[in-house]
């Protein structure tokens, strides 16, 4: 292994300045956490040192690197990938602006409070930060968090070493929205009722398409409510009551494969509960193949048709005028669900 300490990975931090966003205000709750920038700057002509290395002591360097990469997102050097018996690790910043982590082996176990830690800003919620890194060996230490949502968590690392977990731009409203914009009603103002239906429908479904798309893994598998709603569960779920309504009960079609091995009587909530294990990218074609499904239902049947299977109590057949309807209401409730998870997830806003 070469030495990860040599000239010859410089390229760990190429930004001589390092600039951390927010550091002159790192808490807003908790009195003793607020502070203000320095007043003592150097001068545009005086020589600085740039931080390449935060260098951290411990006693199993590899493992305690996986921790902090899951963590942090950051990655091994390329060149010079960390292998289990290395007697020392790094990882960096796979877009070069922070500064990278060496983590190298001393016989003595962590005894007393750090002198000195890192304050993290996760992309998510704060508290949905503190559960997945809890889930990937972290333990809470001490919790600082605030009824009104201010404050922090102190946790620890597998190896002890205390850290902090502060509120997300999003939460402290320092992140600027993001607006997607709005999008044109169809031109069907004038139109009958068939094409009224059809087309108010498509621009719902190509809402929830426009809404999610582009957003961050584990942010859209997030469930910030007490339910387990997520953006990827909704769209799991709008895929199946499209497969559910067109194409099952109202044409008499055999289930789409992606359920048709479900057991809704043990877990009625199968959709929301199996959709964190799938890519959102999936979630959209799964729900585009269950629209185009249902748009060739439509386009074989008139509006007065009645479905093939009876559903209700007393089991009535339905027309599907009504299934038009039923879908429509059912898409725009789910697109305000979903309009109001990103807005809070990563401050997107728009239609």
């Amino acid at each position: 292994m070469a030495d990860r300490r040599g000239d010859q990975h410089g390229s760990a931090h190429p930004h001589p300045n390092l600039r951390v966003p927010g550091a002159a205000n790192r808490e807003d709750g908790g009195g003793r956490r607020q502070r203000t920038a320095a007043t003592h700057l150097p001068s545009k002509d005086a020589m600085t040192a740039a931080i390449r290395h935060l260098t951290i002591d411990c006693q199993d360097p590899y493992a305690l690197s996986r921790f902090w990469s899951t963590a942090l997102g950051y990655i091994d050097d390329p060149d010079n990938p960390n292998e289990p018996d290395d007697p020392e690790a790094v990882i960096i910043d796979p877009d070069g602006l922070g500064p990278g982590l060496l983590f190298i082996p001393v016989p003595e176990t962590k005894a007393v409070k750090n002198r000195f830690h890192l304050d993290l800003v996760p992309d998510q919620l704060r508290d949905l930060e503190v559960h997945r890194l809890v889930a990937a060996g972290a333990n809470l230490v001490s919790d600082h968090r605030n009824e009104d949502g201010s404050g922090w968590a102190v946790l620890a690392d597998p190896e002890g070493n205390e850290f902090c977990v502060e509120r997300s731009p999003a939460e402290r409203g320092t992140a600027p929205a993001v607006d997607t914009g709005a999008r044109r009603f169809p031109p069907v103002r004038a139109s009958d009722e068939r094409e009224v239906l059809v087309a108010m429908l498509d621009w719902y479904r190509e809402g929830v398409v426009t809404k999610v798309t582009g957003m961050a893994q584990h942010l859209a598998v997030a469930t910030p409510l007490r339910s387990s709603s997520s953006v990827a569960g909704l769209v799991k779920h709008l895929a199946l009551v499209e497969d559910s309504w067109f194409s099952v009960r109202f044409a008499g079609n055999p289930e789409m494969a992606d359920w048709a091995d479900a057991d809704f009587d043990v877990d009625p909530d199968w959709e929301f509960h199996t959709a964190a294990d799938e890519p959102l990218a999936d979630q959209i074609d799964r729900y585009q193949r269950a629209i185009a499904i249902s748009r060739s239902v439509t386009e074989a049947h008139a509006v007065d048709d009645l479905s093939v299977e009876a559903v209700g109590d007393p089991a009535v057949h339905f027309t599907l005028r009504w299934t038009l309807v039923h879908l429509l209401e059912e898409t725009a409730r789910h697109l305000g669900h979903l309009d109001v998870l990103r807005e809070l997830l990563d401050g997107t806003v728009g239609e």
